[in-house]
């Protein structure tokens, strides 16, 4: 791959030394870490979302078409295309990178990632909502759920030894899940309330709560 056009060269370097830097990304994902109080549908409703990590390896692939791998000026043009794409303005962004391809007359296989980068953001654009994620306080990368992943799933079932049914790890799981998220009291307190109306129903036809 080319080592990029030398307008493009010249033009990165007008943009570069502002600071973004890629871990732009890295902070925006944590500012939007939720709540463990958030509702409970919010994790699920976020995986709707195209996860920026997976948007990020496209913005680069089209920064690959336009410059060296390596060159400084490539991280600063991938955080400013974030920056459009964050608000809301994936199509604008998607439009832009197309023109720069064309106006800078680049061959088929030298704009093959712009290419590849503008056809997602134009197609996924729908699923690029990061800004009423990150109102919502929904996570917009995946460490968030490949962390919990690690410490609630793989910390108590990949221990040495262990054997698992499907029941019983559910259960196992579901237990720690309401652990992490500090609900188990509310849930303990639930569980025996539930379990009285069920053991006691038949003697006692008239629901009673139990005692504080």
């Amino acid at each position: 791959m080319r080592r990029g056009h030398p307008r493009d060269r010249r033009a990165d370097r007008e943009t570069a030394g502002r600071g973004a830097g890629w871990s732009w990304w890295t902070a925006t994902a944590r500012r939007s870490r939720p709540s463990p109080r958030r509702p409970r549908h919010a994790a699920s409703r976020s995986q709707s979302a195209s996860t920026s990590s997976t948007c990020s390896e496209y913005l680069w692939k089209a920064a690959w078409s336009f410059s060296g791998k390596g060159e400084p000026a490539s991280e600063e043009w991938v955080a400013g295309q974030a920056r459009k794409v964050l608000p809301g303005k994936a199509r604008q962004a998607a439009a832009g990178i197309s023109r720069r391809a064309t106006a800078y007359g680049y061959s088929d296989p030298e704009r093959a990632g712009a290419d590849e980068c503008a056809r997602y953001l134009e197609n996924k654009q729908d699923y690029l909502d990061y800004a009423t994620a990150l109102a919502k306080g929904w996570p917009i990368a995946t460490g968030i759920i490949e962390g919990a992943c690690r410490h609630i799933v793989k910390g108590r079932m990949d221990i040495t030894g262990a054997r698992w049914g499907l029941e019983g790890a559910e259960a196992i799981l579901k237990l720690r899940a309401l652990t992490a998220t500090g609900d188990f009291d509310a849930y303990r307190r639930f569980h025996i309330r539930r379990e009285h109306e069920r053991i006691h129903h038949a003697k006692y036809r008239d629901s009673h709560a139990l005692a504080a």
